[in-house]
């Protein structure tokens, strides 16, 4: 994916919620991810890298921030999902990296089995959340310990799945919370 969806969707979105002000909790969420995001953007440009690994600090730091909020939003069940999504990413991974042209479209295709393991593994939009942000942070573990020395440049965490997990989230959130406005919307008619 060319277009970073993902840091648009959060600078934007965070912008906004410095626009509406922040004393909505909601609004103050996307403020937080934003500024988060700018810490670790400035920690990436500070930092050299000079490896095969190329780390996005900024994506990483959201996605751990969301991780800790989702773990204290979640209730239930919490690492299973998790693991279950870094299953699924693992796999995409190694099929990714063998890229066996098989068919067009694999990597959305793949990408679409990893969202349907987190959206069936789990009972609401936190845990979601928590099972693809847990998956993600699990996956980079794996990641590293299975392509060490098979491949020259590998980018941390996947840009695709990042700006398709970002787009996801935002989407479902949006999509609830229209649907909660319109139903009160709908009441009080």
């Amino acid at each position: 994916m060319i277009f970073p969806i993902g840091e648009y969707v959060i600078f934007s979105l965070g912008l906004f919620a410095l626009v509406q002000g922040l004393k909505q909790h909601s609004t103050r969420f996307w403020g937080e991810l934003c500024l988060v995001w700018l810490v670790g953007r400035l920690v990436e440009t500070i930092l050299p890298w000079n490896i095969s690994w190329h780390w996005h600090l900024s994506r990483l730091f959201v996605i751990a921030f969301f991780a800790g909020l989702a773990w204290q939003r979640t209730e239930g069940r919490k690492v299973l999902p998790s693991l279950m999504t870094a299953l699924a990413l693992a796999g995409q991974n190694l099929f990714a990296v063998n890229e066996p042209g098989i068919f067009r479209g694999d990597q959305w295709f793949l990408g679409g089995i990893v969202l349907l393991v987190a959206i069936l593994a789990t009972r609401d939009l936190w845990g979601m959340g928590l099972a693809l942000a847990g998956g993600v942070l699990l996956d980079l573990g794996i990641s590293v310990f299975l392509f060490q020395g098979i491949v020259r440049h590998y980018d941390l965490p996947d840009p695709f799945f990042w700006n398709l997990g970002v787009a996801f989230l935002a989407s479902v959130g949006g999509v609830r919370t229209f649907g909660k406005l319109w139903h009160v919307r709908a009441k009080n008619s």
